[in-house]
């Protein structure tokens, strides 16, 4: 009767998935008479089957490494970069389920093919792991598709999730014993997370393998470090004078910074997460009493103490220029990434949304970081991290954390190699 129980409402949650992955790509597609983002989502699967089978490379094994973003495929770059150089004779597929993962990577050379992941329908995910036939699939952090496992489990691929993340408020661990979510989990050869905490969620499942191999971020971020990078406009403007940077600021930071400015006498970097015209316009407005200059003009204004960082990819070099950074986004929908910043071994701000971050909560649990909910509380933060004599003790306890965490990239490889070997 209990197997009968489960074998039911298993079916029943198969059902409701395939109506709920239908009905998205309806919404999508809707969508995409607005949307350049949605419309890249649906013209990029159109006859995937087709192309797809025209460019497998029938002479070569193959291994799929599957990210949902650019975002997300940050953590598994320098996984990717050691599985090409470990198994050049394979064929690479890299697969995104989002476009700003698929139009950042279309000129790399890390991978022999680059494909939009079709949606997780059950006839999608069958038809998709026959013309595949990886060996082995990597999916990235939250990435867990439950038919498209299931398929590539059926055609003898080896399944590797990393470096994953788990929380207790989500679906895996709500009624496990009868959710066909959790089940889908038990399709994995090897789950790596990141913390102690995703660990201990995962033990009472009895899953084939898990271990614990860190965040993969940090050495993408320590690449970045240590590029060579210099731009002579915030070089001059750090030289004038101390700096505070706002990374990927929202409203709510701004109003901190210009309480910094107000208050303190120290210059402010300031990198927008929206930097569209009219945004970079009320900025300049906003804080026209501090002369601020702009980082694409390449011209720092007379008396300028605000620098506006209005262009891409640049804040996680400019952290390099600053004593202590304020990170973005712990007043919203979450804080945006530290580790960019951590790297460069300076004290470390967010509000209050940072928990979904295990970083966040270890770094201000060992004091590099501080979380703050008002400028009252910000300035006792900067007093205490910028305080004389304070540097040299936080650069030596933030070099030892850094180097308990490198690593995470060679673990998640080894572990796809030694699944490769017992595949070969």
């Amino acid at each position: 009767m209990e197997k009968q129980k489960n074998t039911i409402s298993i079916n029943l949650q198969k059902a409701i998935y395939e109506i709920a992955i239908r009905a998205y790509k309806a919404l999508i597609r809707l969508a995409s008479f607005r949307s350049e983002k949605a419309k890249k989502w649906i013209e990029g699967r159109e006859n995937w089957r087709e192309l797809l089978a025209s460019k497998i490379d029938p002479n070569k094994p193959r291994i799929l490494v599957h990210a949902a973003s650019l975002g997300e495929m940050e953590q598994g770059l320098p996984v990717l970069k050691k599985l090409r150089e470990a198994k050049p004779e394979h064929q690479i597929i890299l697969s995104f389920y989002s476009p700003s993962g698929y139009e950042h990577f279309k000129e790399s050379k890390l991978y022999d093919l680059l494909i939009y992941l079709p949606e997780d329908s059950s006839k999608n995910a069958a038809d998709f792991a026959s013309i595949v036939q990886a060996q082995l699939a990597l999916f990235i952090k939250y990435e867990i598709w439950p038919n498209l496992l299931a398929s590539l489990k059926a055609e003898d691929c080896k399944l590797v999730l990393a470096p994953a993340v788990f929380r207790p408020q989500q679906v895996y661990f709500k009624a496990h014993k009868y959710n066909w979510l959790t089940k889908s989990l038990h399709n994995f050869d090897h789950i790596l997370v990141q913390d102690e905490a995703s660990m201990a969620l995962l033990s009472p499942l009895k899953l084939k393998q898990l271990s614990i191999c860190g965040d993969s971020r940090l050495e993408r971020a320590q690449e970045n470090r240590e590029q060579s990078y210099i731009s002579k406009i915030a070089q001059e403007f750090a030289s004038q004078n101390d700096c505070i940077i706002i990374g990927s600021s929202w409203p709510k930071e701004e109003n901190l910074g210009l309480k910094i400015l107000q208050n303190t006498s120290y210059n402010l970097i300031l990198a927008p997460h929206e930097i569209g015209p009219s945004n970079i316009e009320r900025l300049v407005r906003e804080f026209r009493e501090f002369s601020p200059s702009l980082f694409t003009s390449n011209h720092l204004n007379k008396n300028s103490r605000l620098l506006i960082i209005d262009s891409i990819g640049d804040l996680k070099f400019l952290y390099r220029y600053a004593k202590l950074a304020l990170i973005g986004g712990g007043f919203g929908k979450g804080v945006h990434s530290t580790l960019e910043a951590a790297v460069y071994q300076i004290p470390i701000l967010f509000g209050p949304n940072h928990k979904k971050f295990p970083e966040t909560i270890e770094m201000e649990k060992i004091g590099l970081a501080k979380m703050i909910e008002n400028y009252k509380q910000l300035e006792a933060a900067m007093n205490n991290f910028l305080k004389p004599g304070s540097k040299q003790k936080f650069e030596d306890l933030s070099k030892l954390f850094l180097e308990q965490k490198l690593g995470a990239s060679n673990k998640i490889l080894h572990a796809c190699l030694e699944l490769l070997e017992t595949h070969e």
